[in-house]
């Protein structure tokens, strides 16, 4: 009886810590290369976006080649635009669901730092997933109202 009740609990516990079926999928779909193809807001063009991440412009972000590694959850991104610093960052990822949503969570990982060493990253809600595209959606606070930053990634 003992054993059954430990194994019950064991069983119910691996259940418990197991990343979803949903989140696996996900994290297998962003698997390989992408282009952040554009930046939009839920305001139109009445919001102006200085800077995006603690880093630079979205001009910077826009166009900029984003490779994820599903296994390890690692990956890089690279600011194409001439105009900004040419340069590839390192960074850690993973996905979790909250309820029926499902979130892309990623901090930038500076050369010479561990991983588990960063503390800060960021949270954006997947909004939509196909095999060629996918939709980050991130909050932010403007003019005392919160409003909705759209990231859209297309397939390389």
């Amino acid at each position: 009886m003992r054993q059954t009740f430990l194994l019950l609990a064991l069983v119910a516990l691996l259940a418990a810590c197991s990343t979803t079926k949903q989140v696996r999928s996900s994290q297998k779909g962003l698997k390989g290369n992408w282009t952040l193809s554009s930046i939009t807001t839920d305001q139109g063009n009445k919001v102006e976006i200085k800077e995006l991440f603690n880093q630079a412009s979205p001009d910077c972000f826009e166009g900029s080649e984003w490779s994820f590694v599903s296994n390890n959850n690692s990956g890089t991104y690279s600011f194409m635009d001439v105009a900004c610093v040419n340069s590839t960052h390192s960074i850690k990822w993973f996905m979790e669901e909250d309820g029926q949503d499902i979130y892309f969570l990623w901090k930038f990982i500076p050369d010479g730092v561990k991983p588990k060493d960063v503390t800060a990253g960021y949270k954006l809600k997947l909004i939509s997933e196909s095999q060629t595209e996918f939709v980050l959606a991130q909050d932010a606070s403007f003019e005392g109202d919160i409003i909705s930053i759209y990231y859209q990634f297309v397939k390389n």
